[in-house]
């Protein structure tokens, strides 16, 4: 058993859906005896805290990249930063740069602007490692991949998408959408003059730097190889994205290897991460007040009131239903709100984040809403007690999440909802989400059938995923936003929302499903790799052979589960 007191680095920044999936593992390291120091954002201290973990502020450690200039003002966090590194090298929207060129030109540059502040992070000024092993966020920062790669410091990548392939078939759709490919990515990360001094000046301050010539097209850049690492995915080997040959041979020769824990689900009534608004168009009007639908949609209550209205509403009728909509931390909050999607020129079409969650909203209150009783006791309660679904509704930060929609006494409105909690209340019916991958694998992992209205990145894929699997529907979103558009994604919507919550087919699938996802030990088996990990550290590399060692497949595991089931059933 690996001894107590290692000292694990946990570095992620500010995507609210790739840290909160961290929060679990670090929460099991603490109470086993480690400690854990967060480098991360100042939004998330709360919730990092509340793990028992310490928290150190990437603005104040990551100056290369926050502030590059002391005479300018410092970037608030790290997705600002990186648009004004896309300024401050004129390849930003303003000089024809689309986000994927954006990110493929000042790929190196970020890095040489990030190493620095990251080695002296693990770093003691006497050059000995403060840290036994990091846990990073590979997705935003695989710069970390580097940094332990230099110091020989062992590291666990938490990868939160569905492996490899789903990174993979990301880039190169958002690459194609602006008319490039994975290949033109690779040559403009090297080709770029900029881009081009930064590896100059990067191979001659770290010579043994690995900066890969096939960064984008072959994927491993953010991972690292050997014993001495290891990669977790939250989610199951089932139902991971497929690997190109090409990427396969890469990761094989890196030696990287993954590990398919599942979900990584926190503890009842935990804190987590939600998604903030950053952009200043977006700032609360000092002489306005937030758009509210009576006590009902009260959006600056964030407290647990969701899950006692769905208790109470079960304790009024037995037989009522509840269905929870929630459209992630990216769409709603953030810019998500205004954008829309790009072409290869970079031009916007289609809807906007607000429509398409107003939308949504608008659907399941005319599908599902009840009528109007009046004022008296909880509405919602009302409403359900003679036989309404009941509606939770998680409608993000924006203060017009409901403007000029009329939301029934059965809807429970808050910006936030502790979404685990819900999910695994086994109280919820449907879950309407944008299918984003924890939101896809948490309801996956409780049995809970899906809507998927995907907004975008590897959404649309989860949405052809559970379509695929019989777990759900999905409704694309509309590449349109005319009046005629709009009208007809609503009632496709509507029509999508009544046939999963009526069919059984849907709700017999994704209880398999869980029972799949059950097997694969979430958290508790990430804290035992990075235990492993860490001890890799003194030369001890037994334990994190056993640790990672393969567990009983998931085809053994789902035959034994039909054949029990159908042995039940002679009975």
């Amino acid at each position: 058993m690996p001894e107590a007191g290692k000292r694990f680095a946990f570095c992620f920044s500010t995507a609210s859906g790739h840290t909160n999936p961290s929060f679990p593992i670090a929460r099991q390291l603490v109470k086993r005896g480690h400690s854990v120091t967060y480098l991360s954002s100042a939004v998330f201290k709360g919730a990092i805290e509340a793990t028992g973990a310490a928290f150190v502020d990437e603005v104040e450690e990551l100056s290369e990249l926050m502030q590059p200039d002391p005479a300018k003002p410092r970037a608030e966090n790290f997705m600002s930063a990186f648009l004004a590194l896309a300024t401050e090298f004129g390849k930003d929207a303003a000089h024809g740069y689309g986000n994927i060129k954006q990110w493929a030109a000042t790929h190196n540059i970020a890095i040489e602007r990030q190493l620095p502040a990251f080695l002296r992070f693990f770093s003691e000024e006497n050059g000995a490692l403060k840290f036994d092993a990091a846990v990073y966020d590979n997705l935003m920062l695989g710069v970390v991949a580097h940094a332990c790669r230099l110091l020989n410091l062992p590291a666990v990548a938490l990868c939160t998408v569905a492996g490899p392939g789903s990174m993979e078939v990301l880039t190169r759709e958002m690459a194609s959408n602006e008319g490039m490919t994975l290949e033109d990515m690779d040559r403009l990360s090297f080709d770029d003059e900029d881009g081009a001094k930064a590896v100059a000046r990067l191979r001659e301050r770290y010579p043994s730097l690995e900066l890969p010539s096939h960064p984008f097209s072959c994927g491993t850049w953010q991972y690292i190889g050997g014993p001495r690492a290891m990669t977790l995915v939250t989610t199951i080997e089932p139902l991971r994205d497929p690997i190109s040959d090409n990427v396969s041979e890469a990761l094989r020769a890196a030696d990287v290897r993954f590990t398919y824990i599942g979900p990584s689900l926190d503890v009842k009534g935990a804190k987590r991460a939600g998604g903030f608004i950053f952009d200043a168009h977006n700032e609360e009007p000092e002489d306005d007040e937030p758009k509210l639908h009576r006590h009902r949609s009260d959006l600056t209550d964030s407290s647990d009131a969701p899950l006692a209205a769905l208790q109470e509403a079960k304790q009024l009728n037995a037989s009522v239903v509840a269905i929870y909509i929630s459209l992630g931390t990216v769409i709603t909050p953030m810019s998500g709100w205004t954008a829309r999607l790009t072409d290869a020129e970079g031009k916007e079409y289609g809807i906007t984040g607000k429509q398409l969650c107003q939308s949504v909203f608008t659907a399941a209150f005319e599908e599902f809403g009840a009528s109007e009783r009046g004022e008296g006791r909880s509405s919602y309660a009302q409403a359900c007690e003679e036989g309404a679904p009941l509606l939770i509704v998680s409608a993000g930060p924006q203060l017009d999440a409901l403007e000029g929609l009329s939301v029934p006494p059965n809807a429970l409105c808050r910006s936030y909802v502790a979404q685990v909690d819900i999910l695994q209340s086994g109280l919820v019916d449907m879950f309407v989400t944008h299918g984003g991958q924890n939101s896809f694998m948490e309801s996956m992992a409780n049995g809970v059938p899906l809507v998927v209205v995907p907004g975008f990145a590897d959404q649309p894929v989860n949405g052809r995923k559970a379509e695929a699997m019989g777990v759900g529907l999905a409704v694309a979103r509309p590449e349109e936003d005319t009046e005629a558009v709009l009208a007809r994604y609503v009632q496709d919507l509507r029509a999508a929302m009544r046939s999963v919550f009526e069919q059984e087919k849907f709700r017999a699938k994704a209880r398999e499903m869980g029972a799949l996802i059950a097997g694969a030990g979430g958290s508790a088996r990430a804290a035992d790799i990075a235990e492993a990990i860490a001890a890799t550290a003194r030369g001890s590399e037994t334990a994190a052979a056993s640790a990672t060692a393969p567990r009983k497949s998931y085809g053994d595991m789902f035959r034994e589960m039909s054949a029990q089931a159908e042995a039940e059933a002679s009975k």
